[in-house]
């Protein structure tokens, strides 16, 4: 799974004559508009109301001007592959919708912000894993939202949360845990948990684990079996072809390989 964030911007200043045309990116654009704008959509010009959204698809022409009273908005680009981002969120492209404003969609998009400025370090699963939460926001307090959709939001948004809560240490974790921490069969949290992410509990797992182990072994001088155990396996030699499996190499000839590029 995989997101890039283009570019973003939280913005929190008036502009009276603010005025944005063109023909359109390679990437998605998700705008949120503060205050009313005059909007070009397929040929119709439109005036909103407050806390209007629209999501332009890649390509997409944009076209928009603010209302006398200045321009704030907020917006962020990106392109993602692997997972149902958009799909699954039940949010229209090239349409507008209404949200009720939520502090946490505005935090989101500061901190993507903010990380695509710190250029020293690299955010890049902290800025995919806010841009997540912030469609995860955008769907759950859509104006228009029926109770169902409601629910279904408030699902992927806690599938989300228990997924990241997940990834920090996957050894500690089974799908019989996931499904009971969701208060759930294994069957029916493994059926929604592919629906939303596009891979089962179980093969997400062992991903996840696979990749917190490939990252212990190039940052760390924690030895092959400490980092079998820490991964949750029991046996070391089962650890061992696992990762030789995904990686097409033993971990010890994985770490030697970065070693030998420093």
């Amino acid at each position: 799974m995989s997101i890039k964030i283009w570019g973003a911007f939280d913005n929190r200043t008036e502009h009276e004559s603010f005025h944005i045309d063109i023909k359109g990116e390679p990437c998605y654009m998700l705008v949120h508009f503060r205050n009313p704008v005059e909007i070009n959509l397929k040929g119709e010009r439109i005036v909103t109301e407050a806390d209007a959204c629209i999501i332009f698809p890649p390509d997409a022409p944009v076209d928009y001007k603010a209302l006398r009273g200045g321009f704030t908005n907020d917006y962020v680009k990106f392109t993602y592959e692997g997972e149902q981002l958009l799909e699954n969120s039940g949010l229209p492209l090239n349409e507008l919708f209404y949200v009720t404003p939520s502090w946490l969609f505005i935090e989101r998009i500061s901190r993507i912000t903010w990380w695509l400025t710190d250029v020293m370090n690299d955010h890049t699963e902290e800025m995919a894993e806010a841009l997540r939460s912030a469609i995860d926001e955008l769907a759950l307090n859509r104006a228009d939202i029926s109770p169902k959709a409601r629910r279904d939001n408030l699902t992927a948004q806690r599938l989300r949360q228990i997924r990241a809560e997940i990834s920090t240490a996957p050894g500690e974790w089974t799908v019989e845990r996931m499904a009971e921490a969701f208060y759930m069969t294994r069957s029916h949290f493994s059926v929604l948990y592919k629906k939303l992410f596009g891979i089962s509990p179980g093969d997400d797992l062992h991903e996840l684990t696979m990749v917190q182990a490939s990252a212990l072994l190039r940052g760390s001088r924690m030895s092959v079996e400490e980092i079998s155990k820490k991964c949750g396996y029991s046996s070391c030699e089962n650890f061992i072809r696992s990762f030789r499996k995904r990686y097409g190499t033993t971990p010890l000839r994985y770490r030697n390989s970065f070693d030998e590029t420093k």
